[in-house]
């Protein structure tokens, strides 16, 4: 396979990682988490800020007017610029933040008239001849219908069975995709029950609730929002049947939805830090601090339990080892030929590899809590045109790192330190493999054959 570019990383197929020091810890059953952080990215929204942007180009416009949170127009910017497509972002009064987080992409709408947000946001998208993505105003049947496909690699890895499914709840989008999945499954005959669905949040739902579904209160939607750095999705619902839908989504899967203090989550990050190793943010510690609060208060039963952490990702850190003395050639021959088990080569043919990778290509290793969990061979072809430069020679991680995204991330920093002039081999069966390969941008060139004789 020869490495291709493309349009970039694509969003999805993030791992799910089985927390087993977490089982340990709270004896509560299964515990697996969804790590959303390795998107492009860092962020869940990647996979509907992708879409987007494709619909952006089915449409044939030039421009899109973004708005929502940081994490959202990030997400619309980084895909926007992959196609050469225009971003325009309004500020509004009482939008302060967006001056100190976002540079050169602001349209000024300080002294424009708002009754209603998503009119305004119609006009301005039509005065400027834009395709319009507000997070939590538009484009919300797109958005659940691509989370769906977050529920779908849930499934696929460990079945329908799940008890309980624990988000962050800010808009809704991942509630109702997760509803409406499992609803497909029971159609179809697949699914037999509902997991719980238990949502995380900063808000008093109840009260919030009861606001929006009242008449009056339709008519002045999201107009009166604070002045608050929304890193995370605003606090103020702006779409009320997504509202009203969420809320049915929980309540029929006898689910919950459980306002988190701010200690809470601190905790909850330390405890993801200390015991896994996954790094996520305070603001998107939300899913966590949920299940962590059902487990402090006895009301978590044993069973499977899914948390979904809208940025969590494996705190991995790579290094290329090619000058370090910390290693010699037959321990780095030895990694190589552990990690990559049943698909190793010989210690000539290893040693070989890494006697060249050490002078002309690089040897990168990964770890997490200072431990080496993974190696990654790249070797120099000596061509310039006729074949890739660099040839990843062997990659291959600890089996007990699965799911922490420790080959991704080495896959990654080949692609840098290479500028994606790069070729690996696959194994025909190795089907995992080859599809993490293709998410990275590998294209399928050729079959490779060796003379082997009569």
């Amino acid at each position: 396979m020869m490495y291709k570019g493309g349009n970039m990383l694509k969003s999805g197929k993030t791992p799910l990682l089985r927390a087993r020091k977490l089982e340990k810890l709270f004896d509560v059953g299964e515990i697996y988490l969804k790590l959303e952080g390795l998107n492009p990215t860092g962020h869940k929204l990647d996979r509907i800020a992708e879409i987007l942007i494709k619909d952006t180009i089915a449409h044939r416009f030039k421009k899109i007017l973004a708005d929502g949170s940081l994490n959202f127009i990030n997400a619309l910017t980084y895909f926007a610029e992959l196609e050469e497509i225009e971003v325009i972002i309004p500020i509004f009064r009482n939008e302060r933040w967006k001056n100190k987080k976002i540079k050169g992409l602001l349209l000024d709408c300080k002294t424009m008239e708002v009754s209603d947000k998503y009119e305004a946001y119609v006009e301005l998208a039509e005065k400027n001849d834009c395709y319009l993505a507000a997070e939590g105003y538009s484009n919300t049947h797109i958005s659940q219908m691509i989370l769906e496909e977050l529920t779908y690699e849930i499934t696929q890895k460990i079945g329908y069975e799940i008890d309980t499914i624990f988000t962050q709840f800010c808009y809704g989008y991942t509630v109702t995709s997760i509803y409406n999945s499992y609803l497909k499954g029971w159609l179809k005959g697949s699914v037999s029950k509902f997991p719980q669905l238990l949502c995380g949040t900063w808000h008093d739902f109840d009260k919030l609730y009861e606001y929006y579904s009242k008449p009056k209160n339709k008519l002045h939607k999201g107009t009166d929002a604070p002045d608050r750095d929304i890193t995370v999705s605003s606090s103020v619902f702006q779409d009320d049947k997504l509202l009203i839908d969420s809320y049915n989504a929980v309540t029929e899967t006898n689910g919950e939805i459980i306002k988190v203090s701010e200690n809470r989550l601190k905790e909850s990050t330390r405890l993801l830090r200390k015991h896994e190793q996954i790094n996520v943010s305070q603001q998107d510690s939300y899913a966590f601090a949920a299940f962590y609060e059902q487990v402090i208060s006895g009301k978590l039963k044993k069973g499977k339990h899914v948390i979904i952490l809208n940025e969590g990702k494996s705190s991995v850190k790579i290094e290329d080892m090619k000058e370090s003395v910390e290693f010699s050639k037959e321990e780095l021959v030895e990694f190589t030929k552990d990690w990559l088990a049943k698909y190793s080569d010989s210690t000539q043919e290893t040693a070989d590899a890494i006697s060249n990778a050490t002078e002309k290509g690089f040897i990168l290793m990964a770890s997490r809590n200072n431990e080496y969990e993974g190696i990654c061979i790249i070797v120099n072809t000596g061509f310039k045109d006729f074949i890739p430069s660099y040839h990843l020679a062997y990659i291959g991680t600890d089996k007990e790192s699965g799911g922490r995204g420790v080959g991704t991330e080495l896959i990654k920093r080949a692609i840098d330190l290479t500028d994606g002039n790069l070729s690996l081999h696959v194994d025909l069966d190795n089907k995992g493999a080859k599809k993490l390969y293709e998410k990275m941008g590998f294209k399928h060139c050729y079959n490779r054959m060796l003379y082997k004789g009569d």
